[in-house]
Protein backbone atom coordinates (compact mmCIF):
# COMPACT_ATOMS: atom_id res chain seq x y z
CA UNK A 1 0.00 0.00 0.00
CA UNK A 2 3.10 2.47 0.65
CA UNK A 3 4.18 1.95 -2.73
CA UNK A 4 0.79 3.79 -4.10
CA UNK A 5 1.60 6.75 -1.98
CA UNK A 6 3.98 8.93 -4.36
CA UNK A 7 1.84 7.62 -7.19
CA UNK A 8 -1.30 9.88 -5.50
CA UNK A 9 0.91 12.50 -4.38
CA UNK A 10 1.74 12.99 -7.81
CA UNK A 11 -1.53 12.94 -9.61
CA UNK A 12 -3.00 15.20 -7.03
CA UNK A 13 -4.42 18.52 -8.46
CA UNK A 14 -2.78 21.52 -8.36
CA UNK A 15 -4.32 23.72 -5.37
CA UNK A 16 -6.64 26.55 -6.45
CA UNK A 17 -9.16 28.28 -4.94
CA UNK A 18 -12.34 26.38 -3.08
CA UNK A 19 -15.15 25.54 -5.44
CA UNK A 20 -17.52 27.38 -3.10
CA UNK A 21 -15.34 30.03 -2.98
CA UNK A 22 -15.37 30.13 -6.94
CA UNK A 23 -18.97 29.64 -6.98
CA UNK A 24 -19.65 32.54 -4.93
CA UNK A 25 -17.29 34.96 -6.50
CA UNK A 26 -18.86 34.17 -9.67
CA UNK A 27 -22.36 34.87 -8.21
CA UNK A 28 -21.03 38.67 -6.88
CA UNK A 29 -19.01 39.41 -9.69
CA UNK A 30 -22.40 39.15 -11.92
CA UNK A 31 -24.66 40.26 -9.58
CA UNK A 32 -21.88 43.26 -9.43
CA UNK A 33 -21.72 43.83 -12.80
CA UNK A 34 -25.47 43.62 -13.63
CA UNK A 35 -25.82 46.42 -11.01
CA UNK A 36 -23.15 48.42 -12.66
CA UNK A 37 -24.63 48.16 -16.20
CA UNK A 38 -27.99 49.49 -15.27
CA UNK A 39 -26.82 52.24 -12.97
CA UNK A 40 -23.89 53.66 -15.68
CA UNK A 41 -27.04 53.35 -18.01
CA UNK A 42 -29.00 55.42 -16.32
CA UNK A 43 -26.16 57.76 -15.87
CA UNK A 44 -25.20 57.87 -19.33
CA UNK A 45 -29.22 58.58 -19.89
CA UNK A 46 -29.06 61.52 -17.77
CA UNK A 47 -26.04 62.94 -19.39
CA UNK A 48 -26.81 62.30 -22.99
CA UNK A 49 -30.38 63.70 -22.96
CA UNK A 50 -29.31 66.94 -22.53
CA UNK A 51 -30.60 66.85 -18.55
CA UNK A 52 -27.72 68.59 -16.94
CA UNK A 53 -27.75 71.12 -19.86
CA UNK A 54 -30.85 72.96 -19.08
CA UNK A 55 -30.63 76.70 -17.86
CA UNK A 56 -33.35 76.78 -15.13
CA UNK A 57 -34.02 74.05 -12.89
CA UNK A 58 -34.91 73.89 -9.12
CA UNK A 59 -37.85 72.98 -7.03
CA UNK A 60 -38.51 69.23 -6.59
CA UNK A 61 -37.43 68.09 -9.72
CA UNK A 62 -33.91 69.60 -9.12
CA UNK A 63 -33.90 67.37 -5.51
CA UNK A 64 -35.36 64.40 -7.42
CA UNK A 65 -32.43 64.39 -9.80
CA UNK A 66 -29.51 64.94 -6.74
CA UNK A 67 -31.08 62.18 -5.32
CA UNK A 68 -31.20 59.94 -8.29
CA UNK A 69 -27.53 60.90 -9.49
CA UNK A 70 -26.60 60.56 -5.95
CA UNK A 71 -27.67 56.82 -5.72
CA UNK A 72 -27.00 55.93 -9.27
CA UNK A 73 -23.35 57.02 -9.01
CA UNK A 74 -22.92 55.37 -5.32
CA UNK A 75 -24.40 52.12 -6.54
CA UNK A 76 -22.01 51.96 -9.60
CA UNK A 77 -19.31 52.53 -7.72
CA UNK A 78 -19.98 50.07 -5.41
CA UNK A 79 -20.69 47.64 -7.91
CA UNK A 80 -17.51 48.38 -10.18
CA UNK A 81 -15.12 48.01 -7.00
CA UNK A 82 -17.14 44.48 -6.60
CA UNK A 83 -16.45 43.00 -10.30
CA UNK A 84 -12.86 44.10 -9.62
CA UNK A 85 -12.10 42.71 -6.48
CA UNK A 86 -13.96 39.63 -7.38
CA UNK A 87 -12.72 39.09 -11.08
CA UNK A 88 -8.91 39.62 -9.67
CA UNK A 89 -9.20 37.07 -6.92
CA UNK A 90 -11.52 34.82 -9.03
CA UNK A 91 -8.19 34.77 -11.55
CA UNK A 92 -5.73 35.40 -9.62
CA UNK A 93 -3.31 33.56 -11.58
CA UNK A 94 -4.15 35.32 -14.84
CA UNK A 95 -2.03 37.78 -15.98
CA UNK A 96 -5.22 39.27 -17.75
CA UNK A 97 -6.23 40.23 -14.68
CA UNK A 98 -4.06 43.40 -14.25
CA UNK A 99 -5.28 44.68 -17.68
CA UNK A 100 -8.82 44.08 -17.17
CA UNK A 101 -8.55 46.78 -14.07
CA UNK A 102 -6.03 48.47 -15.77
CA UNK A 103 -8.30 49.26 -18.69
CA UNK A 104 -11.18 49.65 -16.72
CA UNK A 105 -9.73 52.22 -14.63
CA UNK A 106 -8.61 54.54 -18.14
CA UNK A 107 -11.89 54.31 -19.16
CA UNK A 108 -13.50 55.59 -15.59
CA UNK A 109 -10.79 58.17 -15.22
CA UNK A 110 -10.81 59.48 -18.74
CA UNK A 111 -14.04 58.61 -20.95
CA UNK A 112 -16.65 59.00 -18.72
CA UNK A 113 -15.60 62.42 -16.89
CA UNK A 114 -15.49 63.27 -20.88
CA UNK A 115 -19.20 62.07 -21.72
CA UNK A 116 -20.19 64.09 -18.46
CA UNK A 117 -18.24 67.11 -19.76
CA UNK A 118 -19.69 67.30 -23.32
CA UNK A 119 -23.25 66.65 -21.85
CA UNK A 120 -22.74 70.36 -19.83
CA UNK A 121 -22.50 73.41 -21.43
CA UNK A 122 -21.81 77.27 -19.93
CA UNK A 123 -25.61 77.92 -19.94
CA UNK A 124 -25.79 75.39 -17.59
CA UNK A 125 -27.26 76.40 -14.37
CA UNK A 126 -24.95 76.11 -11.80
CA UNK A 127 -27.06 73.56 -9.40
CA UNK A 128 -26.47 71.22 -12.54
CA UNK A 129 -22.66 72.17 -12.98
CA UNK A 130 -21.68 70.80 -9.37
CA UNK A 131 -23.71 67.58 -9.79
CA UNK A 132 -21.77 66.89 -12.73
CA UNK A 133 -18.83 67.88 -11.39
CA UNK A 134 -19.42 65.46 -8.20
CA UNK A 135 -19.79 62.78 -10.83
CA UNK A 136 -16.41 64.03 -12.43
CA UNK A 137 -14.73 63.72 -9.26
CA UNK A 138 -16.35 60.34 -8.32
CA UNK A 139 -14.92 58.48 -11.50
CA UNK A 140 -12.07 60.31 -11.43
CA UNK A 141 -11.46 59.07 -7.81
CA UNK A 142 -12.34 55.65 -9.29
CA UNK A 143 -10.35 55.73 -11.90
CA UNK A 144 -6.88 56.60 -10.31
CA UNK A 145 -7.31 53.70 -7.60
CA UNK A 146 -8.46 51.13 -10.41
CA UNK A 147 -5.02 52.27 -12.54
CA UNK A 148 -3.10 52.46 -9.88
CA UNK A 149 -4.16 49.07 -8.71
CA UNK A 150 -4.22 47.47 -12.63
CA UNK A 151 -0.48 48.68 -13.31
CA UNK A 152 0.88 46.82 -9.49
CA UNK A 153 -1.09 43.95 -10.54
CA UNK A 154 0.68 43.77 -14.40
CA UNK A 155 4.09 44.58 -12.98
CA UNK A 156 4.22 42.29 -10.15
CA UNK A 157 2.66 39.15 -12.64
CA UNK A 158 5.12 39.79 -14.87
CA UNK A 159 8.93 37.72 -14.63
CA UNK A 160 12.00 40.28 -13.90
CA UNK A 161 14.03 39.77 -16.57
CA UNK A 162 17.67 38.77 -15.44
CA UNK A 163 21.07 37.73 -17.08
CA UNK A 164 21.52 34.92 -19.09
CA UNK A 165 23.52 31.77 -17.92
CA UNK A 166 27.02 31.24 -18.97
CA UNK A 167 27.60 28.33 -21.33
CA UNK A 168 29.56 25.37 -20.86
CA UNK A 169 30.53 23.93 -23.67
CA UNK A 170 31.33 20.15 -22.87
CA UNK A 171 30.49 17.77 -20.10
CA UNK A 172 33.14 17.16 -17.97
CA UNK A 173 34.82 13.87 -18.35
CA UNK A 174 35.10 13.31 -14.53
CA UNK A 175 33.43 13.23 -11.37
CA UNK A 176 35.09 15.33 -9.45
CA UNK A 177 34.85 18.14 -12.90
CA UNK A 178 31.33 17.11 -12.68
CA UNK A 179 30.30 18.32 -9.61
CA UNK A 180 32.33 21.40 -9.93
CA UNK A 181 30.62 22.43 -12.98
CA UNK A 182 27.18 21.64 -11.32
CA UNK A 183 27.93 23.63 -8.34
CA UNK A 184 28.49 26.54 -10.57
CA UNK A 185 25.86 26.47 -13.00
CA UNK A 186 23.41 25.80 -9.91
CA UNK A 187 24.64 29.60 -8.57
CA UNK A 188 23.92 31.07 -12.08
CA UNK A 189 20.96 33.52 -12.79
CA UNK A 190 17.92 31.51 -14.27
CA UNK A 191 17.45 32.46 -17.69
CA UNK A 192 14.09 34.78 -18.46
CA UNK A 193 12.73 31.63 -20.35
CA UNK A 194 13.71 29.31 -18.15
CA UNK A 195 15.67 25.84 -19.27
CA UNK A 196 14.49 22.20 -18.05
CA UNK A 197 16.76 22.54 -14.91
CA UNK A 198 15.33 25.73 -13.65
CA UNK A 199 12.01 24.31 -13.82
CA UNK A 200 10.15 22.93 -10.32
CA UNK A 201 10.15 19.26 -12.36
CA UNK A 202 13.64 18.75 -11.88
CA UNK A 203 14.94 17.86 -8.72
CA UNK A 204 17.82 18.90 -7.24
CA UNK A 205 18.79 14.84 -6.18
CA UNK A 206 18.96 14.46 -9.83
CA UNK A 207 20.25 17.43 -11.40
CA UNK A 208 23.50 17.00 -10.30
CA UNK A 209 24.49 14.12 -12.55
CA UNK A 210 22.36 14.84 -15.46
CA UNK A 211 23.74 15.37 -18.44
CA UNK A 212 21.29 17.91 -19.71
CA UNK A 213 21.71 20.02 -16.89
CA UNK A 214 25.90 19.35 -16.79
CA UNK A 215 26.16 20.48 -20.72
CA UNK A 216 23.82 23.50 -20.81
CA UNK A 217 21.74 21.93 -23.07
CA UNK A 218 17.88 21.81 -22.49
CA UNK A 219 16.14 18.19 -22.53
CA UNK A 220 13.98 19.60 -25.81
CA UNK A 221 16.84 21.12 -27.65
CA UNK A 222 18.60 17.87 -27.17
CA UNK A 223 15.37 15.66 -28.04
CA UNK A 224 15.75 13.40 -25.26
CA UNK A 225 14.94 14.16 -21.54
CA UNK A 226 14.22 12.41 -18.15
CA UNK A 227 10.51 12.11 -19.14
CA UNK A 228 10.87 10.61 -22.38
CA UNK A 229 14.53 8.76 -22.54
CA UNK A 230 14.16 5.57 -20.43
CA UNK A 231 17.94 5.22 -20.48
CA UNK A 232 19.11 8.63 -19.10
CA UNK A 233 15.72 7.84 -16.94
CA UNK A 234 17.56 4.44 -15.30
CA UNK A 235 20.99 6.42 -15.52
CA UNK A 236 19.47 8.87 -13.17
CA UNK A 237 17.76 6.51 -10.79
CA UNK A 238 21.09 4.69 -10.55
CA UNK A 239 22.45 7.54 -8.27
CA UNK A 240 19.38 8.15 -5.55
CA UNK A 241 19.13 6.72 -2.54
CA UNK A 242 16.64 3.77 -2.21
CA UNK A 243 13.78 5.97 -0.21
CA UNK A 244 13.39 8.55 -3.02
CA UNK A 245 13.81 6.33 -5.87
CA UNK A 246 10.74 4.36 -5.52
CA UNK A 247 9.13 7.93 -5.90
CA UNK A 248 10.79 9.19 -8.78
CA UNK A 249 10.48 5.78 -10.38
CA UNK A 250 6.65 5.62 -10.42
CA UNK A 251 7.27 9.28 -11.87
CA UNK A 252 9.02 8.90 -14.30
CA UNK A 253 6.91 5.56 -15.62
CA UNK A 254 3.67 7.57 -15.46
CA UNK A 255 5.49 10.35 -17.90
CA UNK A 256 7.39 7.88 -19.87
CA UNK A 257 3.66 6.08 -20.24
CA UNK A 258 2.17 8.96 -21.46
CA UNK A 259 5.10 9.60 -23.71
CA UNK A 260 4.54 6.28 -25.58
CA UNK A 261 1.02 6.72 -26.00
CA UNK A 262 1.24 10.10 -27.45
CA UNK A 263 4.58 8.71 -29.73
CA UNK A 264 2.36 5.82 -30.70
CA UNK A 265 -0.53 7.52 -32.74
CA UNK A 266 2.00 10.44 -34.31
CA UNK A 267 3.56 7.49 -35.57
CA UNK A 268 0.15 6.41 -36.92
CA UNK A 269 -0.53 9.63 -38.29
CA UNK A 270 3.05 10.12 -40.14
CA UNK A 271 3.82 6.89 -41.71
CA UNK A 272 7.42 6.56 -42.97
CA UNK A 273 8.66 9.36 -40.39
CA UNK A 274 10.67 9.03 -37.54
CA UNK A 275 8.42 10.42 -34.58
CA UNK A 276 9.61 12.74 -32.72
CA UNK A 277 9.82 12.75 -29.05
CA UNK A 278 6.40 14.53 -27.54
CA UNK A 279 8.24 17.85 -26.05
CA UNK A 280 5.14 19.64 -26.67
CA UNK A 281 2.76 17.64 -23.95
CA UNK A 282 5.72 17.60 -21.71
CA UNK A 283 4.79 19.02 -18.28
CA UNK A 284 8.72 20.76 -18.26
CA UNK A 285 8.61 21.84 -21.33
CA UNK A 286 4.88 23.53 -21.26
CA UNK A 287 6.48 25.40 -18.14
CA UNK A 288 9.02 26.84 -20.09
CA UNK A 289 6.47 27.70 -22.93
CA UNK A 290 5.06 29.73 -20.01
CA UNK A 291 8.16 31.96 -19.23
CA UNK A 292 8.23 32.13 -22.71
CA UNK A 293 4.92 33.68 -23.48
CA UNK A 294 5.56 36.24 -20.28
CA UNK A 295 8.89 37.29 -22.07
CA UNK A 296 7.48 37.71 -25.51
CA UNK A 297 4.40 39.37 -24.86
CA UNK A 298 6.24 42.41 -23.57
CA UNK A 299 6.77 43.03 -27.42
CA UNK A 300 3.48 43.21 -27.97
CA UNK A 301 3.31 46.92 -27.10
CA UNK A 302 5.48 48.49 -29.02
CA UNK A 303 4.35 46.43 -32.05
CA UNK A 304 0.61 47.51 -31.22
CA UNK A 305 1.93 51.19 -30.90
CA UNK A 306 4.05 50.73 -34.70
CA UNK A 307 0.52 49.56 -35.74
CA UNK A 308 -1.10 52.10 -34.85
CA UNK A 309 1.87 54.57 -36.27
CA UNK A 310 1.59 53.73 -39.26
CA UNK A 311 -2.26 53.15 -39.16
CA UNK A 312 -2.85 56.51 -37.27
CA UNK A 313 -4.15 58.49 -40.92
CA UNK A 314 -6.43 55.77 -41.67
CA UNK A 315 -7.64 55.34 -38.50
CA UNK A 316 -8.61 59.66 -38.24
CA UNK A 317 -9.86 59.26 -41.95
CA UNK A 318 -12.31 56.25 -40.73
CA UNK A 319 -13.40 58.53 -36.68
CA UNK A 320 -14.29 60.99 -39.58
CA UNK A 321 -16.47 59.18 -41.47
CA UNK A 322 -18.27 57.56 -38.87
CA UNK A 323 -18.87 61.37 -37.43
CA UNK A 324 -20.46 62.29 -40.78
CA UNK A 325 -22.68 58.86 -40.91
CA UNK A 326 -23.92 59.63 -37.25
CA UNK A 327 -24.66 63.31 -37.80
CA UNK A 328 -26.69 62.41 -40.92
CA UNK A 329 -28.71 59.52 -38.27
CA UNK A 330 -28.76 63.07 -35.96
CA UNK A 331 -26.53 60.88 -33.29
CA UNK A 332 -24.07 63.78 -32.80
CA UNK A 333 -20.65 62.31 -31.08
CA UNK A 334 -18.70 65.42 -30.77
CA UNK A 335 -20.71 67.64 -28.53
CA UNK A 336 -20.53 71.21 -27.43
CA UNK A 337 -18.99 71.92 -23.71
CA UNK A 338 -15.39 69.92 -23.89
CA UNK A 339 -12.89 71.87 -21.67
CA UNK A 340 -15.63 74.92 -21.51
CA UNK A 341 -17.08 74.67 -17.77
CA UNK A 342 -14.76 71.61 -16.17
CA UNK A 343 -11.31 72.42 -18.01
CA UNK A 344 -10.75 69.23 -19.08
CA UNK A 345 -7.59 68.15 -21.34
CA UNK A 346 -7.82 69.04 -24.66
CA UNK A 347 -6.27 65.54 -25.72
CA UNK A 348 -9.47 63.82 -24.31
CA UNK A 349 -11.43 63.78 -27.38
CA UNK A 350 -13.83 61.08 -28.79
CA UNK A 351 -11.17 61.09 -31.80
CA UNK A 352 -7.91 60.20 -28.94
CA UNK A 353 -10.41 58.12 -27.10
CA UNK A 354 -11.18 56.04 -30.22
CA UNK A 355 -7.22 55.66 -31.23
CA UNK A 356 -6.80 54.57 -27.68
CA UNK A 357 -9.35 51.78 -27.86
CA UNK A 358 -8.15 50.62 -31.06
CA UNK A 359 -4.67 50.53 -29.80
CA UNK A 360 -6.25 48.38 -26.77
CA UNK A 361 -7.75 45.89 -29.52
CA UNK A 362 -4.71 45.63 -31.60
CA UNK A 363 -2.54 44.60 -28.33
CA UNK A 364 -5.24 41.59 -27.70
CA UNK A 365 -4.93 40.36 -30.78
CA UNK A 366 -1.25 40.47 -30.70
CA UNK A 367 -1.04 38.39 -27.65
CA UNK A 368 -3.47 36.41 -28.44
CA UNK A 369 -1.75 35.04 -31.74
CA UNK A 370 1.30 35.32 -29.47
CA UNK A 371 -0.77 32.86 -26.99
CA UNK A 372 -1.42 30.57 -30.48
CA UNK A 373 2.07 30.54 -31.42
CA UNK A 374 3.74 29.11 -27.84
CA UNK A 375 1.15 27.16 -26.24
CA UNK A 376 -0.88 25.52 -29.74
CA UNK A 377 1.79 25.41 -31.85
CA UNK A 378 4.47 25.05 -29.80
CA UNK A 379 6.83 27.96 -31.54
Amino acid sequence: MGARNPTRAARRPARGLPKPLVGALSLVGLLAAVGAILSLGYLLFIVLSDTLASAIVGGSFLDALRRNVSLARSVFVWCLWLVVISYSIRHYDSEASGFVVLVSGIACWGVLPYLVGAGVSEASAAPLQDLGQSLITSFQASGGALMILGLLRVVIGRVVLRSLPRRDARLPASRFAAAEIASQRAAERPSPMRRCWELQFCRGSLRSNCPRFLEGTSCWKARSGCYCDQGLATSLLNVVGARSRLEVAEEFEAAQRQTQALASSRRAVQKGKRPRPPCGDCPIYLEHQTFKYRVVSWFAYPAAAAVIGFTLVHINTGYDWLVTKLQWLGVPIDRTGQGDVYYLPQWLSFQNVMVILVGIFVVGIILHVTELLIFRFKW
